[in-house]
């Protein structure tokens, strides 16, 4: 498994879905945690929730009603019978866990499962059992039938529109150099706070997750400069929050020094050598 765990795949999943979507973001709400029941029942889950009578653009919500249930599977995880069960029962838990009495309708939910690859042991269960497969748009399944609760698609990103889809096509190990370059490019022209910080999430993800594509595109003058835009808050984010470790960590070595540790002493226990010399020159100065 890369250094960037499966889990981590979540986030840049909520981003791009929030990147999808954002025609319509002041028509939906966002919601990626959520606990259910007296117990702390994680859902590994977003749940987007939409204004009644309003059109989404966006092929992926044509099938939204007022709480719209995800599933997402990174490309290492299994999206199969068991897993749709238990995005059903999720649903159901939501549903049952609002404050009021019925007050979230069953035929206000929908469920979306979504993974890059096709799932063929989910899609041959749902044929088996009487249900209609039907793609309603590339790569968009929707799923009828008597075992479905709720209405349901069946989202491989793989096969979305590349025109349409390119912040969830971009959750892949799978990119080639145009389809990097269009997603710097495209990420270069958002200019709201919130769509810019999500796209920094995506791509996060998809240099760790393809990079040598990425190394490749850092020789290129423009695409590393606008790589290096892109990635500025992060980095200046990161070298903040060494600064403030570093002077924590100072401030602990020179309390210690003070109260009679010797150097080697801190040093065999794993404090960083440049913090424990500059404490003790620190010391060393002021006594």
């Amino acid at each position: 498994m890369s250094e960037y765990e499966k889990t981590q795949w979540h986030p840049p999943f909520c981003a791009a879905i929030k990147l999808e979507l954002k025609a319509n973001k002041k028509d939906l709400s966002f919601d990626s945690e959520r606990t259910l029941n007296t117990k702390p029942i994680q859902m590994d889950l977003l749940v987007i929730k939409k204004q009644k009578d309003v059109k989404i653009k966006n092929e992926i919500g044509k099938i939204f009603l007022q709480h719209n249930i995800f599933e997402y599977k990174s490309p290492e995880d299994e999206l199969g019978i068991d897993e749709y069960f238990k995005t059903l029962a999720y649903a159901c838990l939501y549903k049952a866990n609002a404050e009021n009495e019925d007050a979230i309708r069953s035929s206000e939910i929908t469920i979306s499962l979504i993974r890059e690859g096709i799932t063929r042991t989910l899609i041959n269960w749902f044929k088996n059992n009487s249900c209609v497969v039907a793609e309603e748009y590339p790569g968009i399944f929707y799923i009828s039938g008597e075992k479905v609760l709720f209405p349901t698609q069946l989202i491989i990103s793989s096969r979305l529109r590349v025109d349409e889809h390119q912040w969830l096509r971009a959750l892949t190990r799978k990119m080639d150099e145009t389809t990097a370059k269009s997603l710097v490019s495209s990420a270069k022209v958002l200019t709201e706070k919130d769509d810019r910080d999500n796209a920094d999430s995506v791509l996060h993800l998809a240099m760790i997750e393809n990079e040598a594509i990425f190394n490749k595109l850092k020789e290129v003058p423009e695409m590393n400069e606008a790589l290096i835009k892109l990635m500025k808050p992060e980095l200046d984010a990161a070298t903040d929050n060494a600064r403030k470790e570093g002077a924590t960590e100072l401030a602990t070595v020179v309390k210690l020094l003070k109260s009679g540790s010797m150097v080697q002493t801190l040093l065999d226990k794993g404090y960083n050598p440049d913090i424990v010399k500059s404490a003790n020159e620190l010391l060393a100065e002021i006594s």
